[in-house]
Formats: structure tokens, sequence, C-alpha cells
């Protein structure tokens, strides 16, 4: 799949082709760093750079159409959105307390540690979903996007060096 997006954005410069690739879901940065690095053969901090703007394209528009998108989902689709109404007050009962008072660091966590079905696009969503205060979860998951970015970025240069040394 990434040899076919990059025979797709072959021409492009180097930079946003990596940050095209962060901005794509499950990729994100932990897919494109390295790709951007290994295969693009950017310098470290310039592919660090491309990856963490890429990764971050997403959450303006996550923010403002999904809002939209779940309003016509109530108007049009009553029984998805029972099932969404049901499934949302089980994970408040649940939950409650913890999403007003932990919620923007728990968008942190799900953008830092990586695993399947987390990343900018899941946090992204979770914050419109639970309505969780827009600027805030901004800001947690920008933080969590450069501290995860910067991760990969470690782990990839100690890989890098590692195989240097074989």
């Amino acid at each position: 799949m990434i040899e076919t997006i990059l025979t797709w954005l072959q021409g492009f410069p180097p930079e946003l082709v990596a940050a095209v690739l962060a901005a794509l879901p499950v990729l994100e940065t932990r897919v494109a760093l390295p790709v951007a690095i290994f295969a693009l053969e950017l310098p470290p901090m310039t592919a660090f750079a491309s990856t963490f703007i890429g990764t971050l394209l997403p959450v303006p528009f996550i923010f403002f159409f999904l809002t939209p998108v779940l309003a016509r989902i109530h108007r049009h689709l009553p029984r998805l959105d029972q099932w969404f109404l049901v499934w949302r007050a089980k994970q408040e009962k649940k939950f409650g307390a913890s999403y007003s008072k932990w919620g923007a660091f728990f968008l942190f966590l799900i953008v830092v540690i990586p695993g399947p079905g987390t990343g900018v696009w899941t946090a992204s969503a979770l914050a419109v979903l639970f309505q969780i205060d827009l600027r805030l979860s901004a800001l947690s998951i920008a933080s969590g996007a450069f501290v995860g970015g910067l991760t990969i970025l470690a782990v990839t240069q100690g890989i890098f060096v590692g195989v240097n040394l074989l």
C-alpha cells in the first residue's frame, strides 16, 4: 500500500509526500516518519517536521465536519442514532466523571501510545463524540502527536544507528 501511495506521489517534494502519508488514517506518524527517513531520504528533523504537520492536518476537518454528520445521522438514520445514544450513555455511566476531568489527557494518551485504533484521527473523533472542549482537545492532540513523533524519531534513529554498526 505504501509503495502504491509513493508511486502516486512520485514527482512531488519529499516533504509533501511525508506530510500526506502522515495525514492518512492508520499510517500517521508511526509509518510516515520511518518512510520519510529511509525511503524518501529526508534528514531526520525535516522528516519529523513534515510528518508532524501532516498528522495534524485532519484535526480541524474532523472537528468541524463530524458534528454535522452526526446531526444528519440523528435526523435520517434513527436506528443508528439510537444505537449511538445507548452506547454513549453506557460509556458516560462507566467513565462519566473521568471524561470531564481527564478527557483531554486521555486524548493525549490515545495519540502517544501506538496501537490499533489509536492516533490523531481516533482522538479527534472522540473529542467530538464526547464533547470535550475543542481548544483543549486540539492542544492535547498536538502535544500527543509531538511527543509520539519524537518517540518514533528516537526509535527510528536508534535502529538506524544500530544497523550502521552491523
